[in-house]
């Protein structure tokens, strides 16, 4: 799976949210636009391997004139969980 598989997911509409990237998304005032325009624009800044429930990857892109990076993982299914997302420090 690699940056061109999450950006497959995205225009395919094949993603879902868990409820703390949306905790997490509402807290700093970030929209769904705002993160698929991560995914679709952004570049992959880390794969972390190390994860018994698969490999995760932090992509950091810039929304409203702010950086924010979005963590997701592959399901066994192919959907894409974004398990959360956040503004980076300014």
């Amino acid at each position: 799976m690699s940056l061109k598989s999450i950006r497959r997911a995205i225009r395919e509409g094949r993603y879902e949210f868990t409820i703390h990237a949306l905790e997490e998304m509402d807290e700093d005032d970030v929209e769904e636009t705002d993160v698929r325009s991560c995914l679709l624009h952004g570049s992959l800044s880390d794969e972390l391997t190390d994860d018994p429930r698969g490999t995760r990857f932090l992509v950091r892109g810039t929304s409203q004139d702010r950086e924010i990076e979005v963590v997701c993982r592959f399901l066994p299914s192919g959907l894409l969980r974004i398990i959360t997302v956040y503004q980076l420090a300014e």
